[in-house]
């Protein structure tokens, strides 16, 4: 049954209902009506009319200052790359602000984007991470002049602050990296010190057993199979969860939010040596380190750290 023949009857049983209710019937009966017509109200679709009745309050919202529907619209036309008519169509018929405010508001969004990306780049504790992504820009009318490839090489980018109390002193140490670099023709190879791998990260802390002569990564694969037992094992070892307590942490890291702000694409192919330094010559262009630029913190005695993908260590 519609949502019309619904509302229609429900309205006809209601007015049975006040007619019923100004003459001498039997209650009863007058109860047993009253719950039909409320079992059939129920069975409206009243989240979809309260949806309707809400946009239908923000869309004759005139208010020039505060458009947030209109605004939030228009932005994602814009994002989708709507046709400039139907944007125009659709502000005219209120659904929409104008292209002019569109156009506006992008601007203002990238522009403070890029303060807060300067801002944070000067710093000298923010992280950069670059990876690539392909746009198939297909022509809608393929000619012989433009047989070209519509495979387009992109890279995006982000930078987020480093966090845990990380200082600029931690990381002047562009220098002493720079003196035990192998990349270094001025250094005495003989006189370097061995290579060191994730390996030697774990020797970090002494692992002493405890006293049933478990090591570390032993306690905690006994943890882990407790574990398992108690929250997918059978309903029996629910009755020892009172005993299950957390692993000890050796050195914990605490967690924190990090807040990531986005870096503008560029036309860059990283896929080879001269992109990936382009690429990292153009992110660190947005974080404020252009070589016209007079007010950027010099970098020569700092380390900037960086995340790519595979390539990157292979061709940067």
């Amino acid at each position: 049954m519609s949502a019309n023949r619904l509302m229609m009857s429900s309205t006809s049983q209601y007015r049975q209902i006040q007619t019923l209710a100004t003459e001498d019937v039997d209650v009863a009966a007058l109860n047993e009506l009253e719950e039909e017509y409320w079992a059939q109200v129920d069975e409206l679709d009243l989240e979809g009319m309260k949806k309707v009745i809400i946009l239908s309050i923000l869309m004759q919202s005139s208010n020039q200052k505060s458009n947030a529907l209109q605004s939030i619209i228009g932005i994602f036309l814009h994002s989708s790359h709507t046709p400039a008519k139907v944007v125009d169509t659709l502000s005219r018929m209120g659904l929409s602000v104008s292209l002019y405010l569109v156009q506006s508001a992008i601007c203002s969004l990238a522009s403070k984007s890029h303060e807060r990306l300067t801002a944070l780049g000067q710093t000298l504790l923010a992280l950069y991470a670059y990876n690539n992504f392909d746009v198939d820009l297909k022509s809608y009318i393929p000619t012989v002049e433009r047989s070209n490839e519509s495979l387009k090489h992109l890279t995006s980018g982000l930078v987020f602050p480093l966090q845990h109390n990380i200082t600029c002193g931690d990381l002047k140490c562009s220098k002493d990296l720079w003196a035990q670099s192998e990349l270094n023709s001025l250094t005495n190879q003989t006189t370097l010190s061995s290579k060191r791998s994730y390996k030697d990260l774990l020797r970090l802390h002494s692992d002493t057993p405890n006293l049933q002569g478990l090591n570390s990564q032993q306690q905690f694969n006994s943890w882990k199979f407790l574990h398992n037992l108690r929250y997918h094992g059978p309903e029996y070892f629910a009755y020892f969860q009172s005993k299950l307590k957390e692993p000890k942490p050796i050195e914990s890291i605490p967690l924190v939010k990090t807040p990531i702000l986005a870096a503008r694409a560029m036309y860059i192919n990283n896929l080879t040596v001269a992109g990936n330094i382009r690429a990292v010559e153009a992110l660190m262009g947005q974080g404020g380190f252009e070589e016209e630029s007079e007010e950027a913190v010099e970098l020569e005695e700092y380390v900037v750290l960086f995340h790519g993908d595979l390539g990157t260590g292979e061709r940067l």
